[in-house]
C-alpha cells in the first residue's frame, strides 16, 4: 500500500505541473459541436449517450436532455461516433470549419432481432439509462434512472437505494429509513439533492431520514462509491445524490399527471388495515418557446406501519465468558400512523448557452405511536405495564438557485443553496403499571436461561398490579444550512491524441443547528408513600376515590375488555391485560394539569419536571465550513482517461453546551452553567481516478481517495455532568473527525447483448473512528475532565465515560457483482425479460478496546477484541426479474442479506448480530388506452405463516452472536399491498 500511495502521490504532482504550464498547441480558430440524440422510434432524448471523434481524444456524454457540446475541435473532417447500450452503433462524416459552431441532431436505433416489431418498453428503458449513465460517469457510481423511479416506483427513495450493489437498509416498522452503504453506517454517508447537502435530522449524529423524500419526483438518483476533488470529502462510505425532476415536453405543451394508491398492512393484529393511501398531482410544461420549465408536484400519503415487537437484554456473571443471563424481557404491540406531504417546485430557464435552475424540495412527516408493552424485570421480579404515546414531526426543504453558463473557451456554474430541517415531539408520555412479585426470582443469575421460559412462569394478575410512574418529555432540533458554490470548467487541446479539462472551484457553507429538551417525571412512585397525595387525587379523578389507607391505583380498572392483541408475533409470545388508551391519556393529561397542585400538596415527586434532564442535554451552535479543489480530466486517445485533484476542505465548529454537577436536589434546582468551545479541522485531500479502455467492450477503473467524517453532536458537544457518586460524564469536544484512505479497483464489461457486467473491490482503511471510553482519575487528577469552576472532591476516585479516537486502523475489504441485461435478442415473447442481479462480499476487522472500570487512562488502551464494524454485513444479494409486453409490466424482487453485527461487547456471549434478512416483492403496472391511464399494484414483504418456505424470513431480528436461537429483538410488520391508478394527460 505504501509503494501505491507514493506513486500516486508523484502522478498527482507530475500531472498537476503539466496542467499548469499547457502547450500552447491549443489554438484560437477551433470550433465547437452542438448535438442532440434521440431515440429514432420514440423520439425521447437518450441520456448520457457516449459521443467521439474516431482518431482523437475529444468526446463528450450528453446531459439528460440528450444534449452533447465538444469544445476546442480543430477544424478538419471527422467521424463522429455515437455509442449507447441497447442501441445500434451510429457513425457520421462531419465537416467543421475554423470558428464554426456545428449543430446537429442524430437519431438511433434499438436493438431488435431481424424482422421483429421494435417496442420500447418501460424496464429496459430504465436499465438502458443506468447503464450508459454508469458507463459515462468519471467515478464509480450505480444509478436508479428516471424510468425506473417513474414506472414501477418503490415505497421511498430509500427502498430504490436498497436495491444497488453494496447497500443495504436500515427499517423502521419494515418501512426502510437510512442506508449503509459498503457496511458503513448511515452517519459516515452524504445525502443531496442536486448536490445540495441535505440537512441532518437525528438530533445526535449526521445522518438524514430518507424515508421523508418520495421517490415519485424523483429523475434520478445516484450513489457515488468513489469521489472527485469537486464532490464533499467528509464521507466514508458513500454519497447519495437525488436528482430533482425538471419540465419535459415539446414546445408550449402542458402535462398533468395524477396518481391515487390505497392499500393494505397485512400484519394479522394491527388496527385499521385498509387505510393505507398516496395522492399524487403533478403538472408540468414548458412555455416561452420552450425556454421556461415548471415542475410542480405534491405527494400526499398515510401508511399503517403497525409491528409487533420483541427485546431482551442479557447480561454474564463474574469474569463468565461463555454464559448468558437474562436480565429483562420486553413484548410491545406498536400501532404507527405515518403521514407525509411532499412538494417540489422545479423552475428552469435555458439560456442561449446555459440554464438557470431553481430547485425547491419540502415535506413534512408525522409519525404517531401508541405503545403497549409488557417487560419483566427478572433480578427485580417485576412485571411492568405501560402504555405510551409519541408523535414525532419531521419537516425539511430544500432550496437551491443554480446558473450554468457556456462561454467561447470556459464553462462557469454558480449555485446557491438553503436547508432546513427540524425534529419535534411535542409531548411523549408514558403510564406505567408495575406487579412485585412478578414469580421470576427463581430465573435470577441462572445461565442460558431462554426467554420464552420466564414468560412461561409470569404471575398475571391485575388485581394486584398497580401506577407506578408517570412521565412525559417534549424536544425540538432544528438545523439550517446556507451554500454557495463556484465551479470554473476550462478545455484543453493538445492535439490529435491529446486533451485536458481542467476544473478548480470552491465553496462555503454555514450551519447553526439547535437542541432543546424539556421532561417531566421523577423517580418515585404513585406507591411511595410521600406521593399518597397525589394518588388521591388522580382516584378521586377516574372516579374512584381512595383513603390514606388505601391509595394504590389498579392496572384492572383500565384494561379493554373490547381490545386483543391477536397473533402477536405470529404467536410465538404472548401479551395480556390491554389497556383502554383513552382511559390512560385522559389520566395523563390529568397529571399535566395538576402539576402544581401535586406539589402544592407535598406530592412533587409523582410527577414534576425534571430540571436535569430539561437542561444538561440542551445545546446549540454553529459549524462554518470552507473548500477549495483543483482537478483535471486528461484524455489520452480514447482508451485512457486520467483524472488527478486536490481539496482542502477545513470545518470549524462552535458549539455551546451545558456543565453541570448533580446533589440531592438536581431534580428541583439543577447546578449548571453554559460553556463555548471552537475547534478547527483542516484538510488537504488529494485524490486520482483512471480509467483504462483497451477494447470497445471493456474498461478497467481505478481510484483513489481521502476521505473524512465528522464526529456525533452529541459526542462534540462541551456538556460535562459530575454524579454525586463520582461519575463524570465529559464530552470530548477535541475528537478528531475519522479518516479514510480508500482504494478501488473495477472491471467492466458491455455492449447490446451482455448489457453490463461489473466486477470490482475496494480497499477502505480508516483511522479515528470514534468509540465510547470509560476510565478512573483519583481525587485532583481528576481536574482535566471537571468542571471549570470547581475542584475535584480529594477523596473520591471519579469515573470519566466520554468517547475517544481509536487509535487502532480499521480495515474495511469488499467486492461487488453487479449484471443488468435486456434479453431483446430472445424470440418473442422471451425478448421482453430484463434482469438485474447483484451481489456484495465485505469484510472488515475492527478492534474495540474493553471497556472496564479499571483504565486509568482515556488513550491507553491495554486489551482490544477484534469484530466486524456496527452495521456492516458480510454477504448482500439483489435480485429483480421484469418481463414487459406491450403495456404490461411485472417485476419480481428479491433481496437477501446476511447478518449485520448489531451490538459490542467485551464478552463474546453478549455481542449481537442481525439474522438473516430476506425479502420479496411484486409490482405490476398496465397501461390502459385511454388517457394515458395506468393500473398499478405493488406487494412489498410477501412473507408470513402463510407464504411458501422461500419467501419467509423477511423480519428483523437481533439475536446473540454465539447463540442464534436467542433474540435480542424482534420487528414483525406483515406485507403490505397497493393498489393505484395513474394519470398522464
Amino acid at each position: 500500500m505504501v509503494f501505491i500511495r507514493n506513486n500516486i502521490n508523484n502522478l498527482l504532482i507530475f500531472c498537476t505541473l503539466w496542467i499548469i504550464f499547457p502547450s500552447e498547441l491549443s489554438a484560437l480558430d477551433n470550433g465547437k459541436i452542438k448535438g442532440l440524440v434521440l431515440d429514432k422510434v420514440t423520439g425521447n432524448p437518450l441520456p448520457y449517450t457516449n459521443v467521439f471523434l474516431d482518431g482523437t481524444s475529444l468526446g463528450s456524454s450528453t446531459d439528460p436532455k440528450g444534449n452533447f457540446l465538444i469544445l476546442d475541435v480543430p477544424p478538419g473532417s471527422y467521424t463522429i461516433k455515437i455509442r449507447y447500450i441497447g442501441y445500434k452503433k451510429l457513425d457520421e462524416q462531419i465537416e467543421l470549419g475554423e470558428g464554426q459552431v456545428l449543430e446537429r441532431q442524430f437519431s438511433m436505433d434499438p436493438e431488435a432481432l431481424e424482422g421483429e416489431t421494435v417496442n420500447v418498453t418501460v424496464q429496459a428503458q430504465g436499465q438502458k439509462a443506468a447503464i450508459n449513465q454508469q458507463l459515462s460517469s468519471k467515478s464509480i457510481v450505480n444509478v436508479v434512472s428516471s424510468a425506473r423511479i417513474q414506472e414501477l416506483p418503490d415505497a421511498n427513495a430509500a427502498e430504490s437505494i436498497g436495491r444497488l450493489p453494496g447497500v443495504s437498509v436500515t427499517r423502521v416498522g419494515g418501512e426502510g429509513t437510512k442506508v449503509v452503504i459498503r457496511g458503513v453506517q448511515p452517519k459516515y454517508n452524504a445525502i443531496t439533492v442536486d448536490g445540495v447537502r441535505m440537512a441532518s435530522s437525528d438530533s445526535d449524529d449526521r445522518s438524514t431520514d430518507l424515508s421523508m423524500i418520495s421517490s415519485n419526483m424523483l429523475e434520478g438518483i445516484e450513489v457515488f462509491k468513489t469521489l472527485t476533488a469537486d464532490q464533499d470529502a467528509d464521507v466514508i462510505g458513500g454519497t447519495v445524490n437525488f436528482k430533482m425532476k425538471e419540465a419535459e415536453g415539446g414546445k408550449d405543451k402542458i402535462k398533468l399527471h395524477f396518481l391515487a394508491q390505497g392499500g393494505n398492512n397485512s400484519l394479522s393484529n394491527a388496527n385499521s388495515q385498509y387505510d393505507n393511501y398516496k395522492l399524487v398531482p403533478s403538472l408540468e410544461g414548458r412555455v416561452l418557446q420552450d425556454r421556461l420549465g415548471f415542475f410542480l408536484q405534491a405527494n400526499i400519503e398515510n401508511r399503517n406501519l403497525t409491528s409487533n415487537s420483541f427485546s431482551a437484554s442479557y447480561g454474564n456473571r463474574a469474569n463468565d465468558d461463555t454464559n448468558y443471563v437474562t436480565n429483562s424481557i420486553d413484548l410491545s404491540y406498536i400501532p404507527r400512523k405515518k403521514e407525509r406531504i411532499n412538494v417540489a417546485l422545479v423552475l428552469d430557464y435555458r439560456l442561449r448557452d446555459g440554464k438557470i435552475s431553481f430547485s425547491n424540495f419540502g415535506n413534512s412527516g408525522t409519525t404517531e405511536t401508541i405503545n403497549r408493552s409488557e417487560s419483566f424485570s427478572i433480578g427485580g421480579n417485576a412485571h411492568y405495564y405501560t402504555t405510551g404515546f409519541s408523535k414525532s414531526i419531521v419537516n425539511m426543504i430544500t432550496n437551491a438557485l443554480s446558473v450554468e453558463k457556456q462561454f467561447s473557451k470556459f464553462n462557469t456554474s454558480f449555485k446557491i443553496s438553503h436547508s432546513y430541517s427540524e425534529t419535534e415531539n411535542p409531548n411523549n408520555w408514558s403510564v406505567n403499571f408495575y406487579r412485585l412479585p412478578a414469580g421470576i426470582n427463581d430465573f435470577y443469575n441462572q445461565v442460558n436461561v431462554k426467554p420464552r421460559d420466564v414468560l412461561g412462569a409470569v404471575i398475571i394478575d391485575p388485581g394486584k398490579t398497580n401506577l407506578n410512574r408517570i412521565s412525559s418529555n417534549n424536544n425540538f432540533t432544528p438545523e439550517r444550512k446556507f451554500m454557495s458554490s463556484m465551479d470554473i470548467k476550462l478545455p484543453l487541446n493538445y492535439g490529435k491524441n491529446l486533451s485536458a479539462e481542467i476544473k478548480f472551484g470552491g465553496k462555503f457553507r454555514t450551519s447553526t443547528r439547535s437542541h432543546r429538551n424539556e421532561t417531566f417525571g421523577t423517580t418515585g412512585t404513585f406507591q411511595s408513600p410521600s406521593e399518597r397525595a397525589a394518588a388521591l387525587m388522580v382516584r378521586e379523578h377516574i372516579g374512584r376515590p381512595g383513603t390514606f389507607f388505601n391509595s394504590d391505583i389498579k392496572l384492572g380498572w383500565f384494561i379493554d375488555t373490547t381490545f386483543t392483541y391477536g397473533d402477536f408475533l405470529e404467536g410465538e409470545y404472548a401479551m395480556h391485560s390491554p389497556l383502554n388508551f383513552e382511559m390512560i391519556e385522559d389520566m395523563m393529561f390529568f397529571c399535566q394539569d395538576t402539576i402544581d397542585a401535586f406539589a402544592n400538596e407535598g406530592s412533587p415527586g409523582a410527577y414534576a419536571r425534571n430540571n436535569y434532564s430539561s437542561n444538561s442535554f440542551n445545546y446549540h451552535g454553529e459549524e462554518l465550513l470552507s473548500a477549495g479543489y483543483i482537478m483535471a480530466t486528461i484524455n489520452i486517445g480514447q482508451k485512457l482517461t486520467i483524472i488527478p485533484g486536490i481539496r482542502y476542505q477545513g470545518l470549524e465548529t462552535t458549539y455551546n453546551g451545558v456543565r453541570g454537577h448533580a446533589s440531592q436536589i438536581s431534580f428541583y434546582n439543577y447546578d449548571h452553567s453554559d460553556t463555548s468551545i471552537t475547534v478547527k479541522h483542516p484538510f488537504w485531500l488529494p485524490n486520482l481516478n483512471i480509467r483504462y479502455k483497451p477494447l470497445s467492450w471493456f474498461d478497467i477503473r481505478l481510484a483513489y481517495s481521502n476521505t473524512i467524517s465528522y464526529p456525533d453532536f452529541n459526542t462534540i458537544i462541551p456538556r460535562i455532568h459530575v454524579t454525586s457518586g463520582g461519575g463524570v460524564q465529559w464530552n470530548n469536544y477535541a475528537l478528531n473527525p475519522s479518516k479514510s484512505e480508500n482504494y478501488d479497483l473495477y472491471f467492466t464489461f458491455y455492449g447490446n447483448k451482455i448489457g453490463l457486467f461489473t466486477l470490482g473491490g475496494f480497499v477502505k482503511k480508516i483511522n479515528d473512528l470514534i468509540y465510547p471510553w470509560r476510565f478512573s482519575k483519583p481525587g485532583l487528577e481528576a481536574v482535566p475532565y471537571f468542571l471549570t469552576d470547581r475542584l475535584p472532591n480529594e477523596n473520591t476516585n471519579y469515573t470519566i465515560q466520554t468517547y475517544v479516537n481509536n487509535q487502532l486502523m480499521v480495515d474495511v475489504v469488499g467486492l461487488e457483482i453487479d449484471w443488468q441485461t435486456h434479453f431483446w435478442y430472445l424470440p418473442s415473447p422471451l425478448n421482453g425479460l430484463v434482469l438485474n442481479i447483484n451481489y456484495t462480499n465485505i469484510k472488515s476487522e475492527a478492534e474495540y478496546p474493553f471497556v472496564f472500570a479499571g483504565a486509568t487512562s482515556a488513550t491507553n488502551v491495554d486489551t482490544s477484541f477484534t469484530d466486524r464494524l456496527i452495521y456492516q454485513p458480510n454477504h448482500i444479494v439483489n435480485f429483480s426479474l421484469g418481463y414487459d409486453y406491450k403495456g404490461f409490466s411485472i417485476l419480481v424482487s428479491m433481496l437477501y442479506q446476511d447478518d449485520v453485527f448489531s451490538g459490542v461487547s467485551q464478552w463474546p456471549q453478549l455481542r449481537s448480530t442481525t439474522a438473516a434478512y430476506k425479502r420479496w416483492d411484486l409490482s405490476l403496472n398496465q397501461s390502459l388506452p385511454w388517457f394515458g391511464l395506468q393500473l398499478y399494484s405493488n406487494l412489498n414483504n410477501i412473507n408470513g405463516r402463510y407464504a411458501p418456505m422461500f419467501m419467509k424470513n423477511a423480519r428483523d431480528m437481533n439475536v446473540l452472536q454465539m447463540y442464534p436461537k436467542i433474540p435480542r429483538s424482534i420487528e414483525d410488520y406483515g406485507m403490505t399491498a397497493e393498489f393505484g391508478l395513474r394519470l398522464k394527460i
